[in-house]
C-alpha cells in the first residue's frame, strides 16, 4: 500500500498541470486582494460590448488554475466559453507570430460551435481552397468533404504550422495576406454562432491561455519584436473580435517600456500576484503559509481524507501513516516556495524522491530544498548578487534591465497587500531558496554595512 500511496501523492503534485476544481484554493487574502471574478469576470458580465483583456503573471504562479475557475463562473452566468491552451497543439512557443494566434482562435471557435447551414469560416476556406490545400497537405476537394472534414482543415493547418518549421513562413504569408477577410469571416461566424445558442445565453467568451509562454524574438535593431507585432501592432485586430476575449501575455511585456502602450490599447493588464508567505520585516506571513498548507491538504484529501488527518503526525486510533514527520517540515517546504505554487509542487515531489516510505522527513525536505536551490544558484550571474542583495535590503526594485531579468527568473519576487488605509503596497524580496547561498550572504553584508 505504501508504494501505491506514494505514487498517488507524487502524481497529485504534478507541477505542470492545473489541479482539478475540487482542489482549488481561493488565495485572495494573501494575493493583495486579487480575485479572478472581480479582476476579469466582472468586466465581461457588466459590459454591453465585447471586451478584450490581457492577463499575465509568472510561469507557474497559478494563472491557468484561475482561468479555469473563471470559465466555470462564466458558464454559470450563461456564457458560452471557448477555452484553449495555445501551446498544446496550436503554436510553437519558441517561434510564434500573430498569424499563429489568429489561426488558433479561428480553429477553436469553429470546432466548438458547429454551424450546420451558413458558416462564414467554411465559406472563407472554400473560396481560397486552391491556395490553401497545399499548406493543409491534402489534394482533397473541399466540396467533397463532410462538415466535420471541412472543419478539420483548420486543425490541419494549425498543426502543420506548429509541426513543420519549413512550412511556417509560407503558411504565415498566406494567412497574413488574407487577414482582413479572415477576421471579417471570423466575426461573421461569431455573430451567426451567437444566434444558435440557447435563448438565455449572454454571448461567447474566448480564453486563449499559455500565450505568455511565447519566447520573444528580436530582429534587427529598430525593428519590432514578435511581442510588439502581436500585442501592439495587431492590437486593433486582437481587440476587434465580436466576442469577449482574454489573452494571456508574457510578463516581460508588463514590466517593459511598452507597458503604457498596452494600457492605452487594452486597458490595464491584469497580473496574478505571488502568495505572500513572508512579511516585509522578514517574519512568516502565517495567513500565506496556511493557504499553501490548504493547497496541500486539498490535494491529499482527494487521495484519502485520512492523509489530512495525519498530515504532520499519526492520530490515536487511526492506523494510517503521517505525510510529514512534523509541522516544521511542512512549514519549511511552504516557506521555501516563496509563495510560488509550482515551486511548492516541485519541492514536494523532490522530497518524495528522497522518501521510501511515509512520512516525508525533515532530511528529505532539506535535500529537496538544496537541489532546487542549486538551480537558482546557477541562474544568478556574478554581477547580479549585489543587485539582489540591495533589493532584498531595501525591499524595492529598480526599473532597469538587470532587475527585470531577476524578476522574470523568479530570483526576485514581488508581493502585494493592502495596508490599514486600503492603500496597495508592493514590495520585493529575494527568493527564499537564494537567501542561504553564501555568495548572497556575502553580498548582503556588503550592502548592509554603513
Amino acid at each position: 500500500m505504501a508504494i501505491d500511496l506514494l505514487t498517488e501523492i507524487y502524481s497529485s503534485f504534478e507541477p505542470f498541470q492545473p489541479p482539478v476544481k475540487e482542489a482549488y484554493v481561493q488565495c485572495e487574502d494573501v494575493r493583495g486582494g486579487w480575485e479572478v471574478v472581480r479582476e476579469l469576470g466582472r468586466k465581461i458580465t457588466r459590459s454591453k460590448q465585447p471586451t478584450c483583456q490581457l492577463y499575465s503573471g509568472h510561469r507557474g504562479v497559478g494563472k491557468s488554475t484561475e482561468l479555469l475557475q473563471l470559465q466555470e463562473y462564466l458558464v454559470k452566468e450563461k456564457y458560452f466559453v471557448v477555452y484553449f491552451a495555445a501551446d498544446d497543439e496550436d503554436i510553437e512557443p519558441q517561434d510564434a507570430e500573430y498569424a499563429d494566434i489568429l489561426l488558433a482562435c479561428t480553429r477553436h471557435l469553429v470546432e466548438a460551435i458547429e454551424l450546420q447551414n451558413h458558416n462564414p469560416l467554411l465559406n472563407w476556406m472554400q473560396e481560397r481552397w486552391d491556395s490553401l490545400k497545399d499548406i493543409a497537405l491534402t489534394e482533397l476537394s473541399f466540396e467533397g468533404l463532410s462538415l466535420e472534414g471541412q472543419i478539420s482543415q483548420f486543425a490541419k493547418i494549425t498543426a502543420n504550422l506548429r509541426a513543420i518549421p519549413d512550412k511556417r513562413s509560407e503558411i504565415r504569408q498566406r494567412i497574413n495576406a488574407n487577414t482582413p477577410s479572415l477576421v471579417e469571416a471570423l466575426n461573421d461566424f461569431i455573430v451567426e454562432a451567437a444566434k444558435t445558442l440557447d435563448g438565455d445565453s449572454r454571448g461567447i467568451v474566448m480564453i486563449a491561455d499559455n500565450l505568455d509562454r511565447i519566447v520573444e524574438i528580436k530582429e534587427a535593431a529598430g525593428k519590432p519584436s514578435n511581442y510588439d507585432e502581436i500585442y501592439l501592432n495587431r492590437s486593433e485586430i486582437l481587440r476587434g473580435l465580436a466576442c469577449h476575449v482574454i489573452y494571456t501575455v508574457p510578463i516581460a511585456m508588463i514590466y517593459s517600456g511598452q507597458a503604457t502602450q498596452l494600457e492605452n490599447n487594452y486597458d490595464t493588464p491584469n497580473v496574478l500576484p505571488m502568495v505572500m508567505v513572508r512579511n516585509e520585516d522578514g517574519s512568516d506571513n502565517m495567513a500565506g503559509l496556511d493557504k499553501l498548507k490548504e493547497v496541500i491538504c486539498r490535494r491529499l484529501n482527494l487521495i484519502d481524507p485520512r492523509l489530512v488527518q495525519t498530515l504532520t503526525g499519526q492520530v490515536d486510533g487511526l492506523d494510517f501513516p503521517a505525510v510529514f514527520d512534523s509541522p516544521e517540515t511542512l512549514r519549511l517546504l511552504c516557506s521555501m516556495s516563496g509563495g510560488h505554487v509550482r515551486n511548492l509542487m516541485q519541492l514536494i515531489q523532490k522530497a518524495l524522491d528522497w522518501t521510501d516510505e511515509l512520512p516525508i522527513t525533515a532530511k528529505a525536505a532539506r535535500r529537496a530544498v538544496e537541489e532546487i536551490r542549486e538551480t537558482y544558484r546557477k541562474t544568478v550571474q556574478e554581477d547580479q548578487w549585489e543587485i539582489l542583495a540591495r533589493s532584498c535590503h531595501r525591499k524595492e526594485m529598480d526599473n532597469d534591465g538587470e532587475h527585470l531579468r531577476l524578476l522574470l527568473n523568479r530570483c526576485l519576487l514581488e508581493y502585494r497587500y493592502y495596508d490599514a488605509d486600503d492603500k496597495l503596497q508592493t514590495w520585493y524580496n529575494v527568493h527564499p531558496l537564494i537567501e542561504e547561498i553564501p555568495r548572497f550572504q556575502t553580498a548582503l553584508k556588503k550592502v548592509q554595512s554603513p
